[in-house]
């Protein structure tokens, strides 16, 4: 019937990540999109600071530190299943809905992690780190194509004055390989790819749909080359992956409801927050200060953020003062 909400199982509405239409459309949920991106970027540092002591420490393979977040999250989902509350069944992780959007995007965010990890591995980190930060310049152009999104030229300016500030923090100054090269171009092109999928699926799928999606594929694709990588885990080190799986997803499920809410070219800018989170980390913790022109590229960051969420003016009726 015309007016009718559209239902989902047992008669409720369709899911909306348990958003009001009122918040997903007011200012409120620019500035809630902002803050979920905030911290979906410290929790993706803290998960990748323990990535490196797994593997550098510990000796476990990077696919296999990956395999096992997958696997963890799938196996937490599967006791969700048995939780009324949580609202989720093996039909909902087996069958989503736009099934085929939400695999596409699961393997888009698994190939992004495969690819990151070539890319770490055969170049320095600050090159490899300043070629991931194209992601929020690819993202910026791909809304605009693929979701129809107004790209301003506020937005286009804020992600310029984001990436440029990047450089200044990392300072890339060697010419990289080819191989690493390509994999870091791709990895940020897939990860593009992830949030434009992301953003197209906010009225079929919950904020953790996209996760528990993640975890199904990851679980199924890195099977066999991580039992051919597989190193013993050390008992220490299952605390350390524990921790890592709770913060990397915790990082991706706030990703997504970032997304669910606010415009993927609106958001990119705040992208590069990870690295002022590294910079503060390093701070408090290790009393490393950090250089000037670090700083300034901190300033020119949080700048590029705010830039981007400035609306286009529209054109003012003639005769009309008040505008």
């Amino acid at each position: 019937m015309a007016g009718t909400p559209a239902t989902g199982e047992g008669g409720r509405p369709a899911p909306r990540d348990g958003v009001k239409p009122a918040l997903r459309d007011g200012g409120g949920a620019a500035s809630l999109a902002i803050g979920l991106v905030l911290a979906s970027s410290l929790f993706y540092v803290a998960g990748y600071s323990l990535t490196k002591v797994l593997v550098e420490t510990h000796g476990l393979a990077p696919l296999q530190v990956t395999f096992l977040r997958c696997l963890m999250v799938l196996a937490a989902a599967g006791l969700a299943t048995g939780w009324p509350a949580a609202r989720l069944t093996w039909r909902r992780i087996l069958t989503p809905r736009k099934a085929w959007l939400q695999r596409a995007a699961a393997a888009a965010l698994v190939t992004t992690n495969v690819l990151t990890i070539v890319a770490y591995s055969t170049m320095p980190v600050t090159i490899a780190a300043a070629l991931g930060f194209l992601t929020p310049l690819m993202l910026t152009a791909l809304s605009g194509w693929l979701l129809r999104e107004p790209v301003a030229a506020g937005r286009w300016a804020g992600t310029l004055l984001g990436f440029l500030g990047m450089l200044l923090i990392v300072r890339p100054s060697a010419s990289p390989p080819a191989l690493g090269l390509l994999a870091a171009l791709g990895a940020a092109l897939s990860y593009a790819l992830y949030q434009i999928a992301t953003r197209r699926l906010r009225d079929a799928a919950l904020s953790h749909d996209g996760a528990i999606q993640v975890a199904v594929v990851g679980s199924l694709v890195l099977l066999v080359p991580a039992f051919l990588l597989w190193q013993p885990v050390p008992a220490p080190a299952w605390g350390l992956t524990v921790g890592f799986v709770v913060v990397q997803t915790a990082g991706l499920v706030c990703l997504n409801a970032a997304l669910h809410r606010g415009e993927a070219s609106r958001l990119a800018p705040w992208q590069f927050s990870g690295l002022l989170w590294a910079m503060g980390i390093d701070l408090l913790l290790f009393s490393t200060l950090p250089p000037a022109l670090s700083v300034l590229g901190g300033g020119l960051i949080v700048a590029g953020g705010l830039l981007a969420q400035r609306r286009a003016r529209r054109p003012t009726p003639s005769g009309d003062p008040s505008r």
